[in-house]
């Protein structure tokens, strides 16, 4: 039996710096054959992860131009590609799952589609993909709460200077609390619409209508909000950020995944962790509640932080009421530099992959 064009897709796409794992299942050839139709995926085949003008991917489909324009377009309207618009010139290229196709399809996904891409989620994606090599798509940065002045902390560390240095913003629902409500009917509490795209990618969400544009101080005070409800706040993996999740550890997908491991500290790139203030702590427990890792437990009267599940994400800090935690720097030795920008970040994710 021949291999499907859907099949063939799934593999190209594992080509892809961001990984795309084959499963027993073949679930992942599921979710494309609901994504893409048999023409669309012979035309995403022709396609880089890269932009490439219409021109371009015609000749190399040897088809004309004219006629491909607006397939090519339709793609991008629905989430199967990404697009850049220059003037009246279109730019394509293929979208790994995640960040990209997943999220694109926050409006569009059925419970069929939920339900599927949760199953490729825990039986490979997040592991094979996501966290599956050194460098990952996401790193955390401390809420601004939990930040003293002495600490030397980076631009690009600070959520607030991320927001203030960007000239176009979007923001979307959180795709996992809004899926997970459907999956579960429960749900989380947390605010929703909280996901924030900069530059190309808002312009592709605005345009698309997956995002609604905001000015800076109307993004500062989403910001704000998500820290006051305990959110995790994880930029894209580069000095020069193009996205911000604000993440909760009961429906977030990355969280979850994270929290499976036994040292989520040793996987996560982060530059802190939270140590206690003894003489300051109550016992009351807020701290272990909040604690998106469960790297806090209160023994003997006393809040502990496990070091090996602290990921520094200062949302324990910004919960004590007692001022009883504080965030510590790692050492200069440990510190983690994150890549300039989106092309150096999937450039050391592809030559870790052994794909370059």
């Amino acid at each position: 039996m021949s291999e499907s064009v859907h099949a063939k897709l799934a593999k190209r796409l594992d080509k892809l710096p961001i990984a795309y794992p084959a499963t027993d299942s073949g679930v992942e050839v599921k979710i494309l054959e609901k994504w893409f139709t048999e023409e669309e995926a012979a035309i995403a085949l022709a396609m880089n992860g890269f932009p490439e003008s219409v021109a371009t991917i015609a000749g190399r489909l040897n088809r004309d131009p004219e006629a491909l324009a607006p397939i090519l377009e339709a793609m991008s309207r629905k989430g199967a590609i990404f697009r850049i618009a220059k003037g009246e010139k279109r730019f394509y290229n293929l979208s790994p799952l995640a960040e990209g196709m997943w999220e694109f399809h926050v409006h569009t996904n059925t419970l069929e589609d939920i339900k599927a891409l949760r199953a490729y989620f825990e039986e490979e994606f997040m592991v094979k993909s996501w966290y599956g090599t050194p460098t990952s798509q996401h790193r955390i940065i401390p809420v601004s709460e939990s930040v003293t002045d002495e600490m030397e902390i980076m631009t690009y560390e600070r959520a607030e200077e991320i927001i203030r240095a960007q000239r176009k913003i979007s923001v979307a629902p959180c795709i996992c609390r809004k899926e997970e409500k459907m999956l579960t009917g429960r749900g989380c509490d947390h605010p929703l619409e909280v996901c924030m795209a900069f530059g190309v990618g808002a312009y592709f969400y605005i345009d698309n209508g997956y995002g609604r544009e905001v000015s800076t101080d109307e993004a500062l005070a989403i910001l704000k909000r998500a820290v006051e409800s305990g959110l995790v706040l994880q930029p894209g993996n580069g000095q020069k950020v193009w996205n911000l999740c604000m993440c909760c550890g009961c429906c977030c997908g990355l969280l979850r995944a994270l929290k499976k491991f036994e040292k989520p500290a040793s996987v996560a790139h982060t530059n802190y962790f939270a140590t206690v203030l003894e003489d300051d702590c109550t016992a009351c427990g807020r701290c272990e509640e909040k604690c998106p890792m469960e790297a806090i437990r209160v023994v003997d009267h006393m809040a502990t932080v496990d070091r090996d599940r602290c990921i520094g994400c200062g949302v324990c800090v910004a919960a004590c009421v007692f001022d009883a935690l504080k965030l510590v720097k790692k050492e200069a030795a440990d510190v983690y530099i994150p890549p300039r920008d989106v092309v150096e970040m999937q450039t050391r994710i592809a030559k870790e992959r052994g794909l370059l």
